[in-house]
């Protein structure tokens, strides 16, 4: 999978369209029929894009994002310049696929991605922010889920995303981004890791905690929250 990620953006200040590597597209349209689409119907502000029905034939159905991280798919775990995979029903039948990332302020379309097994997967190299994404295909569009990376240097927590700890007991957990300085978080109470590597780390659970969600934090940023289900 070494397809290179084209990266269209549209500004809502400029009628510019810019590619990725910082290279300007002679294509200067803009969005004129407001469905986040680049594409000829842009002529004619009448023709937006339409949206899938349950009618629809293949059905195709977006469910989740997943970072991809040694072969393995982390279900909403993912940062800026993450490879990412889009999963969901009938993905395997779309063609000519176009990934559409938005919010209020930008628009980016992204035509190269990789088809593979039952998913839609390419590099996020995107600004940090909070967006919705939609598949383009076959003249239609898909349902739009939320699209929320964390930053680029931010620790991620794998596994389970809801836990059940044993007070005073040693516990464990893998990941990414973890660095010498990363410390685990327990609302306003911080602990240092027994042991700690770039991809796994230890840490005592807190005998007096009646904190529901934790975090990890390396010196960069704080990681995403795993719920505690239950304390024993």
């Amino acid at each position: 999978m070494k397809n290179i990620t084209t990266l269209l953006f549209l500004s809502l200040f400029t009628s510019n369209v810019i590619a990725s590597d910082a290279m300007l597209s002679s294509q200067t349209e803009k969005d004129t029929d407001d469905d986040k689409v680049f594409d000829v119907f842009d002529s004619a502000p009448e023709q937006k894009v339409k949206t899938m029905s349950i009618e629809d034939l293949p059905i195709i159905q977006l469910s989740r994002v997943s970072g991809n991280f040694n072969n393995k798919l982390e279900k909403g775990r993912y940062r800026i310049n993450d490879t990412i995979t889009i999963t969901g029903m009938g993905l395997n039948q779309v063609k000519n696929p176009v990934v559409v990332i938005h919010n209020k302020q930008v628009t980016y379309n992204i035509e190269k991605v990789d088809l593979i097994k039952g998913g839609i997967s390419f590099k996020l190299n995107i600004p940090e922010s909070k967006y919705k994404i939609f598949v383009y295909t076959n003249g239609q569009s898909t349902n739009e889920i939320f699209l929320e990376p964390l930053s680029e240097k931010a620790p991620l927590i794998f596994g389970d995303t809801s836990v059940i700890l044993v007070k005073g007991e040693e516990y464990g957990l893998s990941g990414t981004g973890f660095d010498a300085d990363t410390t685990v978080q327990f609302g306003d109470e911080t602990i240092k890791p027994i042991s700690i590597s770039s991809d796994s780390l230890s840490f005592k659970v807190p005998k007096s905690t009646k904190v529901r969600d934790f975090q990890v934090r390396n010196k960069f940023a704080l990681s995403n929250s795993i719920r505690v289900f239950k304390y024993k």
